[in-house]
């Protein structure tokens, strides 16, 4: 690809997920059309929606392991794999809540129309749904395409910090609203960063879904409620998380350099 000219390179990137695009929203436009586009239906849509694009993804995944003459790795140790899931989870939920709180504790909230209009759609239906809507099959679909495709195509012409960079960027921009565009941003490269630590993509996968399903559960059950609220309480505890989960990140990527499983 690297003698390849910018326009054919963009075009590299980008397919992948306009064909992304494209079929989530036909998929999810049929099934509206068959159940109806009221909320209580919109997140068993987007569930099925996501399943049935997984499967049209995975071809552009395995047709670039299959190019870029990668080997299937071979089973790692039960130990080793744990430890980079672990890692993912602890840190991407500390620097998500963080970040979670300190949008929701500014105006943005309130002035975005398209994030109050998002949320009535994702919070309509059951709390068994929402868990497995955005707590697995999104998350699955979302690290497959901007991290395992996109990430990776873009890793292979530029700088990988770079990559992480515009791949969050692509990621955020779907969101089409400037709270969900900030925190998928910074989310995105942190779980590019986690992806090229662990070598993997589950590692990414895990901790998206535990961030998503701790989403879920605070927006319908509560939880953490009073750490949202604007006094100093909760910016304390939301400055205190963000720092701890930096702190991790940084053991977690300095260790790897040490053991020289990363470059």
């Amino acid at each position: 690809m690297k003698e390849e000219r910018l326009p054919v390179k963009i075009w590299y990137i980008l397919y992948p997920f306009l064909f992304y695009y494209a079929v989530m929203l036909c998929v999810m436009t049929v099934l509206q059309w068959i159940f109806g586009t009221g909320k209580e239906h919109y997140v068993q849509c987007q569930m099925v929606s996501s399943i049935i694009t997984v499967f049209f993804m995975l071809p552009f995944y395995r047709q670039d392991a299959a190019l870029s003459g990668k080997k299937k790795e071979k089973p790692s140790l039960i130990k080793e794999k744990l430890f980079h899931v672990l890692a993912a989870v602890v840190i991407t939920v500390c620097i998500g809540t963080a970040l979670n709180n300190m949008i929701s504790m500014t105006p943005l909230v309130e002035m975005s129309e398209g994030y109050q209009e998002a949320n009535e759609g994702f919070y309509g239906s059951t709390l068994a749904f929402e868990l497995v809507s955005s707590a697995v099959f999104t998350p699955v679909l979302e690290e497959l395409v901007f991290r395992g495709i996109i990430f990776t195509r873009l890793k292979n012409m530029m700088a990988r910090y770079t990559a992480a960079v515009l791949s969050a960027l692509i990621f955020a921009v779907i969101h089409f609203n400037i709270v969900q565009f900030i925190y998928a941003l910074l989310i995105g490269i942190l779980l590019a960063v986690l992806m090229e630590c662990a070598g993997n993509m589950y590692a990414a996968v895990a901790g998206h879904m535990a961030v998503n399903a701790l989403a879920v559960l605070r927006t319908e059950t509560g939880l953490l409620a009073q750490t949202v609220t604007g006094n100093v309480f909760s910016w304390s505890v939301s400055v205190v998380l963000l720092a701890v989960g930096l702190i991790l990140l940084f053991l977690y990527v300095f260790y790897l350099k040490n053991t020289r499983k990363i470059v």
